[in-house]
């Protein structure tokens, strides 16, 4: 994963501490970040609605002409009052920093690199997050319409999980604690890919950035940025923009040169005969 700079004192600063800049969303040049549609309250069971069946797949069943979730999906909802996650104060918090897959993208070395004077580093996305339990690496989805975020599915999720994390810990069945463990993690696995619909959907029109996000959740309260540390070791390599000032990539090698990790020096070059950039060693 690669994130792109132009070379300044923020920059140079954030290197030397080990920290990337995690922004609020409102930060953003784009004025539709985490803009989606939210669906709160629960469904009647009589609706017969894709809201009703998400639900009802997420607590086990097929439909509600099942006669057991007939008889007790009002019971179930009940139960699930009040835990509606609050989506507006969850998007306020989250903190963000972004960069893309790929080291030769022309708009992001023009836009966000000083077209060309500045610089990309390479991170390893196995090692960005290395001991730290409250971030998570997110592919940014880019689409025609916001995304819709549904609290009462939410919900239904939350309650699975827990549910699911308490039959691991209580039943010594094997071949159930299989079952409960699969139950949970599709559980997981579905609430994560909402959250990265609330938090890293993009309009089509941003495609080309073909972004990644490193995302999490802020404890403190307002919208101010923030930042957070990285392994050193992250780092695989610094790329130099073609038209980089001298003194700059040399300042810039010598904040590496002692550094006990191996980080490769290129550069990112102009190619001939076409509009397109090539990464040299």
């Amino acid at each position: 994963m690669y994130k792109y700079f132009t070379f300044n004192e923020h920059a140079i600063t954030n290197i030397l501490n080990n920290e990337f800049y995690m922004s609020h969303h409102e930060l953003f040049n784009d004025p539709f970040e985490c803009w989606c549609e939210i669906l709160t309250g629960f469904p009647s069971k009589n609706e017969k609605s894709a809201r009703l069946d998400n639900i009802l797949n997420v607590w086990g069943f097929d439909d509600i002409e099942d006669t057991i979730a007939d008889e007790y999906y009002e019971s179930y909802i009940a139960s699930l009052v009040g835990s509606e996650p609050d989506i507006p104060t969850l998007i306020n918090s989250a903190r963000i920093t972004c960069f893309s897959k790929r080291p030769d993208n022309l708009l992001m070395w023009s836009h966000y690199a000083d077209g060309l004077r500045g610089f990309c580093l390479q991170f390893d996305p196995d090692i960005i997050l290395h001991n730290n339990n409250i971030a998570k690496i997110y592919e940014v989805e880019y689409k025609e319409k916001p995304a819709i975020i549904d609290t009462a599915l939410i919900a239904a999720l939350a309650d699975q999980i827990a549910y699911n994390s308490y039959a691991l810990e209580s039943i010594k069945n094997l071949n159930m604690q299989t079952s409960y463990n699969q139950q949970l993690n599709q559980s997981v696995k579905y609430a994560e890919e909402i959250f990265r619909s609330m938090l890293a959907t993009k309009p089509i029109d941003w495609i080309y950035e073909e972004e990644l996000r490193i995302i999490y959740q802020s404890l403190s309260e307002g919208k101010q940025p923030e930042f957070m540390n990285y392994p050193r070791q992250a780092i695989k390599s610094v790329i130099f923009g073609e038209k980089m000032a001298e003194k700059h990539k040399n300042a810039l090698q010598s904040l590496f040169f002692l550094d006990p990790y191996k980080i490769e020096f290129k550069t990112a070059k102009r190619d001939k005969g076409s509009f397109g950039i090539s990464i040299y060693n």
